[in-house]
């Protein structure tokens, strides 16, 4: 099932720390971090890391985020967010963007195209290796 952008809005506002789990949610906050949603999913995409198909709208309406691409979109959206919120460079945010990026560039690999030939090995002629001498 795939997650909306509130929901992408509220993971990023938890891994910045601005909010703990189970407080509510300042509209400011998510008005804010909203902001940030599009240009970083555009960089994401102009950088060729990872294509949102449907980061939803600004207000935060609908959106179809991929489940699997939901955590490392959320890390990544909160490192580039992080100045926003008037907070310092954090080595952990850094290394969880660096973390999330290379999760979005396998995601967005190609299928692997060139596939090895499998053969019965019945079918196969026996392979005998020549016996070329030895010690000296």
């Amino acid at each position: 099932m795939s997650k909306t952008r509130a929901e992408l809005i509220n993971q990023c506002l938890t891994n910045l720390g601005v909010i703990a789990s189970g407080q509510s949610i300042d509209a400011d906050l998510v008005l804010k971090m909203d902001g940030f949603i599009d240009p970083a999913a555009a960089l994401l995409a102009r950088l060729d890391i990872y294509y949102v198909q449907d980061v939803g709208s600004a207000g935060p309406i609908d959106g179809a985020i991929e489940d699997e691409a939901f955590l490392p979109l959320a890390d990544w959206i909160a490192n580039k967010a992080c100045s926003g919120f008037n907070l310092p460079a954090d080595q952990k945010m850094q290394a969880l963007a660096m973390l999330a990026e290379d999760t979005l560039r396998t995601l967005a690999a190609p299928a692997r195209t060139l596939r090895t030939l499998r053969i019965d090995p019945a079918l196969t002629t026996p392979r005998r290796g020549i016996y070329r001498g030895g010690f000296w």
